[in-house]
């Protein structure tokens, strides 16, 4: 069970400022500064914990009675903390304290619900039931960033010794944890996802009436965002990767096919590595693939591109094999190199809270995530209308479709120029 202790703290002017230590569990203790202090150490009694009634001390009766308080409501707090059954730290001390000093008073609800707890929940439950705004379980391709996301608050959780509960998500939390995740040397993109899931989860528990702390929904609980210049693969340079002699490599073979297939489709990885002879169909006399896209389960119909069309008929009608998706992108850097895709590419990223410049080959950045920038970038700089190559990319959002463009400014500049206004 915690203890409270009463100790005595140099102020100005030779003043003594009382505080109260509270140990709560091994190593575990909160000093809490009580607003009161006495003019000379040696007009405090350490048997009573109390001033001693002397001239020196004028309001010696009056700070006793409110330490006695004190002491007795902290003692109080420390029992009912641990009856409920709720984590103990020092901002849960803190928070309470403070209420019981302005107050006099804070209740106690009996088992706090933990985020973690709620979040293990989430994951769960809305892997095989549909969310309430989308209509849909979430995606594996989903799950996997909120899983990672987990993982991370039970590392923080480990190395500051506490476990958060819904209270614990303020503002100072989201200075903490960023601070925490760019000492651990993470993007600010990546960083902004994190805080992005914790937020979802927030509402999601405030939603139920776990909690009443809205922090999460203030201005200033911001998940960080930067543009990084991610590259694009243009007609040229894919053709160039289309037109390599591969028979000899099986798996260098299978991942360009796979690749050229994504860069002419648009689709996400989960959906261009298990495309079969069931999703081609015809109209009138147009040859198509019919997708239900794993992420949102929409629909999309994609006419076939010649580019396919031609690796259909190396394969006797067939799509190539699947392949783990790391496997593809170890590939593809092979491949990416046996293209001669040596142009110099300069990508600008905040890592660890600071701005970092580093200088690639273009073939070192190839991913399997370059083939879907490059059919909307391509797709764009062909004049096909972006309502159109959304029906196909599955982007419901034109601002995040737009981060999708890869364009240079120049590319752009020409393909405006040829509008009739500057004609």
């Amino acid at each position: 069970m915690g203890s409270i202790s009463v100790r005595l703290r140099a102020g100005k002017e030779g003043k003594q400022n009382i505080y109260l230590h509270f140990n709560y569990g091994r190593k575990r203790q909160y000093r809490f500064a009580t607003g009161l202090s006495l003019k000379d150490k040696k007009h405090w009694n350490a048997d009573s914990n109390s001033v001693k009634n002397v001239k020196g001390e004028p309001d010696s009766q009056n700070i006793n009675s409110k330490l006695s308080l004190l002491i007795s409501k902290g003692n109080k707090l420390l029992s009912e903390l641990e009856d409920s059954g709720s984590p103990i730290d020092n901002l849960i001390l803190k928070k309470h304290l403070k209420k019981i000093k302005e107050k006099g008073s804070s209740s106690i609800r009996k088992k706090v619900p933990l985020l973690t707890e709620h979040y293990d929940w989430f994951n769960d439950h809305f892997s095989v039931h549909p969310r309430p705004k989308t209509q849909k379980p979430l995606a594996k391709s989903t799950l996997k960033p909120y899983k990672n996301t987990l993982r991370i608050i039970k590392d923080y959780e480990k190395q500051l010794g506490i476990k958060f509960t819904f209270e614990h998500i303020t503002l100072e939390f989201h200075h903490d944890f960023i601070s925490y995740l760019q000492k651990e040397g993470f993007t600010s993109n990546y960083i902004g996802t994190q805080i992005k899931n914790i937020k979802t989860i927030m509402h999601d528990a405030y939603e139920r009436g776990l909690h009443t702390n809205v922090d999460y929904q203030k201005s200033g609980f911001t998940k960080p965002k930067e543009e990084v210049n991610h590259i694009y693969l243009n007609m040229k340079e894919l053709t160039a990767i289309k037109n390599l002699k591969l028979k000899n490599r099986p798996k260098l073979d299978i991942a360009r096919d796979l690749f050229i297939i994504a860069s002419m489709t648009g689709l996400r990885v989960s959906d261009f590595n298990n495309l079969n002879t069931s999703n081609i169909e015809a109209h009138k006399g147009i040859r198509f693939l019919r997708v239900k896209t794993q992420k949102t389960g929409k629909i999309v119909l994609i006419p076939l591109h010649p580019f396919v069309e031609e690796i259909l008929k190396k394969r006797n009608g067939e799509f190539p094999p699947s392949m783990p998706d790391q496997h593809i992108n170890e590939a593809l850097k092979s491949i990416a190199r046996k293209a001669k895709l040596k142009d110099e590419v300069i990508i600008k990223k905040t890592i660890g809270g600071k701005q970092v410049e580093t200088t690639y080959k273009k073939h070192e950045l190839v991913t399997n995530h370059t083939a879907r920038r490059s059919f909307c970038t391509n797709a764009y700089k062909a004049d096909m209308p972006v309502v159109d190559i959304m029906a196909i990319s599955g982007h419901t959002s034109e601002k995040v479709f737009y981060n999708y463009i890869k364009a240079t400014s120049l590319e752009r500049l020409e393909k405006i120029s040829s509008h009739s206004f500057f004609n």
